[in-house]
């Protein structure tokens, strides 16, 4: 297995850079003009300062990143971001994600979770599109929504799409990043609820993966047609086939678990006005947690292999991507976005997707030993690790593995706090 070290992670970071400069004619508005000559601001300085911008002024932010004799001005590195076109960055997030340490495997599959977060971006009225305005006597504010796949045991994100709010559909969205995903080896998604579709289960089935789903009791009671019947019971672990169609004929009547999708149900094997019927084999499991509600889980995942336990686990292992959007939001600063401009919040977000997978690959080059008499194993404190691959990403750091093994914080797996719920709002860009 290749070796790798936070030198050789950031070379990959570079290289794939300049890799994207050597096809200028897909990523620049003009590519017979754009970077020809040597400025203060190269293409590869434009690309790296997104990743590395935190809550602070735009000003006060090049002064960090650039040096004191060659700092360039906030319009030249305007007008040098306005040259880029929004795919180079989201190209960088791809291309620089599949050269990272992908190894960690559950059960031979990837373990991948997808959600989404909210991101607000300061009152940009002008784009009605993101534009949320429904609390009477508050300022109104932009709001994108990002769903992500996130690979839970690799700890870094594989795929995002954003949306306006106006346009907000998180099965579509799943539905696209399952198709793209590379099918070099078998998947296992898992998802809460709200992406509890039969669309999502056949994009997934389709494209040979697996999944873990949990559905409200409601949905679950729709699955199969002796569900109420086992709905009596504490818990239940049933594998039938259920059957998909757009008719209604005395041939469907007779067949199983048969459901009829209506014209504006979305399932994109069947077309519309059209007699074929899809079948798949799912799982439906239910068990009641610890509070005493019940949860309902539905996967794909044979008994034999799989039991209830095991699938159990895997949807907690779910909770990582949670985690991982409040280190990709807040210790990576991605809340603070320092433009209006729609091309340019985009640059950001992607930017920062590939700055989190930076810090996370480099988090696994530690080697970090822990005292058989400590209580607990011990990790790099994130936080504290971000913002030291910032630095480095900049080149204010050489050597960081000894730096950053000197503050660790336990791991202390089943610590569990109540959710805060706020109140939805943007931070203003007056300081940035």
């Amino acid at each position: 297995m290749k070796h790798y070290s936070p030198d050789l992670i950031k070379k990959n970071l570079l290289d794939s850079i300049d890799l994207l400069l050597s096809e200028k004619s897909k990523f620049l508005y003009n590519p017979d003009k754009d970077f020809s000559r040597t400025q203060k601001i190269s293409f590869r300085d434009s690309m790296l300062f997104p990743m590395t911008v935190t809550s602070e002024s735009t000003a006060v932010e090049m002064l960090d990143y650039f040096p004191v004799e060659k700092l360039p001005s906030q319009a030249a590195l305007s007008y040098r971001r306005g040259q880029i076109k929004v795919a180079a960055f989201k190209e960088l997030f791809t291309s620089f994600t599949s050269k990272l340490p992908q190894n960690r495997l559950f059960h031979g599959m990837r373990l991948i979770a997808c959600d989404g977060t909210r991101l607000n971006t300061p009152y940009n009225p002008k784009d009605s599109d993101s534009f949320v305005d429904f609390v009477e006597g508050k300022k109104g504010f932009n709001q994108y929504h990002l769903n992500l796949c996130y690979d839970v045991l690799n700890d870094i994100y594989l795929d995002a799409v954003i949306q306006d709010y106006s346009a907000l559909n998180e099965k579509r969205a799943f539905c696209e990043m399952i198709d793209r995903l590379p099918q070099d080896r078998p998947a296992l998604f898992t998802a809460d609820r709200g992406y509890d579709s039969f669309n999502v289960i056949a994009h997934v089935i389709n494209n040979h993966h697996s999944f873990v789903i949990r559905l409200t009791s409601a949905k679950a009671m729709t699955i199969f047609d002796d569900t109420e019947e086992h709905d009596i019971l504490e818990s239940f672990d049933i594998e039938e086939d259920i059957y998909l169609g757009r008719v209604r004929t005395k041939k469907s009547r007779l067949l199983p678990n048969y459901h009829f999708l209506r014209s504006h149900q979305t399932y994109d094997y069947i077309p519309k006005s059209t007699k074929g019927i899809d079948c798949f084999r799912v799982r439906l499991i239910k068990f009641r947690l610890p509070g005493g509600d019940f949860e309902y889980l539905l996967t794909n995942l044979p008994r034999k292999n799989f039991s209830v336990s095991v699938i159990k686990e895997i949807y907690r292992l779910r909770w990582g991507i949670e985690t991982s959007f409040r280190f990709l939001k807040y210790a990576s600063e991605m809340n603070s976005i320092h433009s209006l401009r729609k091309d340019f919040i985009f640059q950001e977000i992607y930017a920062k997707l590939t700055s989190y997978n930076f810090c996370a690959s480099v988090m696994k080059c530690l080697d970090s030993k822990d005292s058989e008499k400590s209580r607990h194993k011990y990790a790099p404190e994130k936080t504290y690790l971000i913002k030291i691959c910032m630095r480095y990403i900049k080149g204010k750091l050489d050597d960081i593995l000894l730096l950053l093994l000197k503050r660790k914080v336990p791991i202390r797996a089943d610590r569990k706090f109540s959710r805060i719920i706020r109140r939805q709002h943007a931070d203003t860009l007056q300081y940035r």
